[in-house]
């Protein structure tokens, strides 16, 4: 992020989580600049982790405290509509707020129903709220780089005992040097690795991105037509024949080797994708499913739905389910997604050119 200022903040509005790169060597300052065996002058990897909060804090701060009067005119939805330029949805924002009013009932007995009297909040209390809504936002992982130095190890794990601090959860020792001689050594040269089968692949990368994920793992949601056979929209064929995301011929064969389950529509004597015949008896349930961010909400899945063309017209209600053979409810538009209505049918106002061929 040197040198690009704010479009570096605003491009984290891009991500559900962050993966901080730290130097966990102690070896350089905080320009990045190494330093030796000049311990007064090496940066400790803490102090760069609070250095890259410090600057999210106030990026977030900045944003609602220069508008504080008029939030507090208005009141909570005010407040609310303030981070909602983070390109999260509403419902993670009110989880936050609530979460937040919660914790001060409890500590700030003085306040009561602290959403309603922001009047009485000072800025400790915005302060407490920014950092609670960075930490739901914009989680973060450590991958701690250089960990295979010496100087690495009491450093590295100064880390480790002090997480969870300044907006990170998990930290993973890896050594960037180590994971690229390995890609040279024995991903480049094929014949060297088939001879080298006890060599095994450094995997703090891995575990990185992995740790990552974990930290925000998406919320699924399965969209069918029908609540008794669990058929999938008709409207979405295009996506489960066509979508770049789809396993190729490579990931099938690798997925076939592995015995594991192939792709709904993947034909292996043409080894492509087809479509299922209309004479077909056998549907394939829940065939299709929707990764979503945590937060989202039933209306959220219909705009997905609508902007793949899938649905049309405008929401009239929707049902769902926690699995097949539990009775469906009614859902309101605005609920938050969860397990126990994560499969959903959503009617609306218009058919589109395939539900209209149903009829």
């Amino acid at each position: 992020g040197r040198g690009r200022g704010n479009k570096f903040l605003n491009d984290l509005t891009d991500c559900d989580v962050l993966i901080h790169v730290v130097d966990a060597s102690g070896t350089a300052d905080t320009e990045g600049n190494t330093v030796g065996d000049d311990a007064a002058a090496a940066s400790h990897p803490l102090d760069d982790l609070a250095w890259i909060r410090k600057e999210l804090l106030e990026w977030v701060y900045s944003n609602v405290s220069i508008k504080w009067d008029g939030i507090v005119r208005r009141g909570r939805s005010k407040l609310a509509s303030m981070f909602s330029g983070y390109k999260q949805s509403l419902g993670l924002v009110w989880e936050v707020l609530l979460a937040v009013e919660k914790y001060m009932a409890q500590n700030e007995p003085h306040i009561d129903k602290a959403l309603d009297h922001l009047e009485l909040w000072n800025a400790g209390d915005l302060h407490r709220l920014v950092s609670a809504f960075l930490a739901v936002r914009f989680p973060m992982a450590l991958a701690l780089n250089k960990s295979d130095m010496p100087t690495a190890a009491s450093k590295a794990q100064d880390v480790l005992d002090a997480l969870p601090i300044h907006g990170a959860f998990v930290g993973v020792p890896l050594s960037a040097r180590q994971e690229m001689t390995f890609v040279r050594n024995y991903i480049g040269l094929k014949q060297q690795a088939h001879n080298d089968e006890t060599k095994k692949p450094p995997l703090g990368v891995w575990n990185s991105l992995m740790s990552a994920l974990q930290l925000r793992e998406p919320v699924l949601v399965y969209p069918v037509q029908d609540m008794t056979t669990y058929e999938p929209l008709n409207g979405m064929i295009k996506f489960a024949m066509e979508d770049a995301s789809l396993p190729n011929k490579g990931m099938i064969s690798c997925l076939s080797a592995a015995q594991g389950t192939l792709p709904s529509l993947w034909d292996g004597r043409v080894q492509n994708y087809v479509q299922q015949k209309k004479s077909t008896t056998t549907t394939v349930a829940l065939r299709d499913v929707l990764c979503m961010k945590r937060g989202s909400t039933v209306e959220d899945v219909f705009f997905v739905l609508k902007r793949m063309g899938a649905l049309g017209g405008e929401f009239v209600r929707a049902e769902g389910t926690s699995n097949m053979g539990v009775k469906a409810k009614p859902i309101p538009k605005h609920e938050v997604i969860r397990r126990d209505h994560c499969i959903l049918k959503i009617m609306t106002t218009k058919r589109n050119e395939w539900q209209k061929q149903l009829k």
